[in-house]
């Protein structure tokens, strides 16, 4: 099938086609006596599938990597789980942009004239905010965590700072605290090999099990194959707005600074429901556990073993600030709990 024929069919152009063309995309035959490319059956197949993955907003170097695995079914939703964590990181960006500009826009309403420093203002947000989104790495190494230790990756993860029992107690405060309807929908957020999603589910509750480590979130979709569960973080959570009647966040909030502590923050309050309500368990920054690792880290001893501070006052003042009712319990000498209302 020729170039025009083969575009005809697609629903696309011939131009369209030379550009897939291009980036390594496809590789039609070529006829030997005019050089006129022919599509054959699996040409056509494999531009059927780059044609509707663009339009589902996969960019083509991740389409590129997409089609080698085709066949291989769990690499291939890896990969379509990566792809789609990259499209949500796209989507909040831009709404954040949006925002600032309306609130900037809003600024310049309001003054006699439109001056730069609103806009110098908000632009110097949105570079602070894009810099610790995209910094922020996995120095932990959870993917190796994973295939080293199965469920108990995220236990292991704290072995120097808590232990199974403390562990074990702060996953039960924690449901009890976010107390699941049956029904209801709720996120769990750095959700691991899926140890609380397990008792989220439990509960009857509609949940969406969000982690970054690929290899994690494969052992929770074995262990819970009817949860939904996405590749994600808590910088960029591949929700939408305002749809969570709870969310959990147990030993995640560690792995951010504390200005990404403070987005992540931020994300959670754009998916929860006016009147939801979230549970974060974490390291008290108070503990000695905790500040022994914290010196390790400044000591420059391996990142693995080190945590962050859980930056309870400052997240405490952001969710004053947003009229959120709080509480905060302390659950053993290492493990405190956050939990908080979200006003109507």
């Amino acid at each position: 099938m020729k170039v025009f024929e083969a575009a005809r069919l697609l629903g696309t152009t011939p131009r369209t086609l030379r550009f897939y063309e291009e980036k390594g995309l496809v590789t039609p035959a070529k006829a030997r006596e005019n050089g006129y490319r022919l599509y054959s059956e699996a040409d056509i197949e494999r531009l059927r599938w780059i044609i509707a993955l663009r339009e589902l907003g996969m960019p083509l170097a991740a389409i590129g990597e997409v089609l080698q695995t085709v066949h291989q079914h769990d690499d291939f939703l890896r990969l379509a789980d990566r792809a789609r964590a990259l499209l949500y990181e796209e989507w909040v960006a831009a709404g954040q942009k949006l925002q600032a500009l309306d609130d900037t826009i809003a600024k310049w309403r309001r003054q006699a004239q439109p001056g730069i420093g609103a806009a110098e203002d908000a632009a110097e947000m949105m570079k602070h905010s894009r810099f610790q989104r995209s910094s922020w790495n996995d120095r932990w190494d959870y993917d190796r965590l994973a295939l080293e230790h199965g469920e108990a990756a995220p236990l292991a993860a704290l072995a120097k700072v808590l232990t199974p029992t403390g562990y074990e107690h702060a996953l039960i405060k924690t449901l009890e605290w976010i107390d699941p309807i049956a029904g209801e929908y709720g996120a769990e957020l750095g959700a691991g090999t899926g140890n609380l999603s397990v008792k989220l589910a439990e509960a009857g509750v509609r949940l969406t099990a969000i982690e970054q480590s690929a290899q994690m979130l494969s052992i929770l979709r074995g262990r819970l194959p009817h949860v939904e569960a996405k590749l994600g973080n808590l910088l960029t959570l591949p929700l939408p707005d305002r749809v969570c009647s709870f969310i959990a966040c147990s030993f995640a909030m560690h792995h951010l600074n504390s200005s990404q502590q403070l987005l992540a923050l931020a994300e959670m309050d754009r998916i929860l429901l006016p009147g939801g309500r979230m549970a974060i368990t974490d390291i008290s920054e108070d503990s000695e556990a905790a500040a022994g690792s914290f010196k390790s880290a400044a000591a420059g001893q391996p990142l693995a073993a080190a945590i962050e501070p859980f930056r309870l006052h400052e997240l405490q003042n952001w969710l004053k600030s947003h009229r959120y009712s709080i509480v905060l319990e302390h659950l053993d000498a290492a493990a405190v709990m956050l939990f908080a209302v979200k006003p109507e």
